[in-house]
């Protein structure tokens, strides 16, 4: 009976594998060798290059969730783009084909303000849409992520139901996609790594899936939500051993990742800090699977004269720091002139 379920299970995916090779429109643009006209004016737009790219990943997300809809799809996308001979044709072009794939048939109201629910701790996307009328909206745009703050203020087109600006003010070319899902969310997709990577410093984004509410909706983060303490026992013993300034640690952490463990203990250990202030305001945590906890957070002083460090452990011996906490405590003393 396995043996029979596996090869059915197989059998299952040879017309999506089928589907995925030989109707994606991924493989039709190749850049280096473009097949006409319209594959031309493609390669030499960025913005036309990127917007490829969101139907593409668009088209891959609906082929995986429905498959049955591939040739419907794909049939009118690759005759209206061959069709076109310049940017604002093909522009329309893709535009209108993202707005089949998401199946947007009318314009919705999407006044209101709208938070980013995909944006990791620390980081928060914020967008407020107002004056719309049936040619679009205008959107109020704040993106943050530790120190680091900015604005994507414009006049937002609408395409077949979709919302598009290349006008942000001060933006440059900046573009945004804004499109609203069966779900009630928005998707927002913007050209973050080109035209609007100047409005984004420290690696943050404007680009996630929105929920129209009046406050964050999310809830509140933790130091076991984010992954960096293991489990529940775990991050109640974190609690009790530092008290009020376990919200200080999960504010610090607005980017972390896996540090070196010099001890070889078989501990883990993770380092977080406040993106823009890595250098003053930082964390470091190392556990055991035994309930071994060793931490410590930096913080500015007061009047910016260097950095305070306060460390904190479940055990006794408290002068006996593990090499792994001395060596990240060294990045923040300065040695004596």
């Amino acid at each position: 009976m396995v043996k029979q379920l596996r090869f059915t299970r197989v059998l299952s995916l040879v017309p999506l594998l089928y589907l995925l090779f030989t109707l994606a429109p991924a493989h039709a643009l190749d850049c280096g060798r473009p097949a006409n006209l319209a594959e031309h004016t493609v390669c030499s737009s960025p913005q036309l290059t990127w917007l490829d790219g969101i139907y593409n990943d668009s088209f891959h997300d609906k082929l995986l969730e429905d498959p049955s809809l591939a040739n419907e799809l794909v049939k009118p996308w690759m005759k209206g783009i061959k069709g076109c001979t310049n940017n604002r044709c093909l522009r329309d072009s893709y535009l209108g084909h993202i707005a089949r794939l998401y199946a947007i048939d009318r314009v919705a109201d999407l006044s209101g303000v709208w938070w980013n629910t995909t944006t990791p701790q620390g980081n928060s996307g914020r967008i407020q849409i107002s004056n719309q009328n049936a040619s679009g909206f205008r959107m109020n745009a704040t993106v943050k992520g530790g120190i680091y703050r900015s604005e994507f203020n414009g006049e937002v087109s609408f395409y077949s139901g979709i919302g598009f600006t290349d006008k942000i003010i001060l933006g440059g070319d900046c573009a945004i996609i804004v499109v609203p899902l069966t779900d009630g969310q928005l998707r927002v997709s913007s050209d973050s790594l080109r035209s609007c990577s100047l409005l984004l410093p420290g690696d943050m984004s404007i680009d996630g899936i929105y929920t129209r509410s009046a406050s964050d909706p999310r809830p509140p983060a933790t130091l076991l939500t984010l992954g960096i303490l293991p489990d529940s026992a775990t991050d109640n013993a974190f609690r009790q051993l530092v008290g009020s300034d376990y919200q200080k640690y999960v504010d610090t952490a607005t980017d972390f990742d896996y540090d070196e463990e010099l001890d070889n203990i078989g501990a883990t250990v993770v380092a977080m800090w406040f993106k823009g202030m890595a250098n003053s305001r930082a964390a470091i945590i190392m556990t055991t699977p035994q309930g071994q906890i060793w931490a410590m957070r930096a913080e500015p002083a007061a009047g910016g004269k260097g950095v305070l460090l306060k460390y904190s452990t479940t055990e006794r011996n408290t002068a006996k720091m593990p090499k792994t906490l001395s060596a990240w405590q060294a990045r923040f003393i300065k040695p004596p002139h």
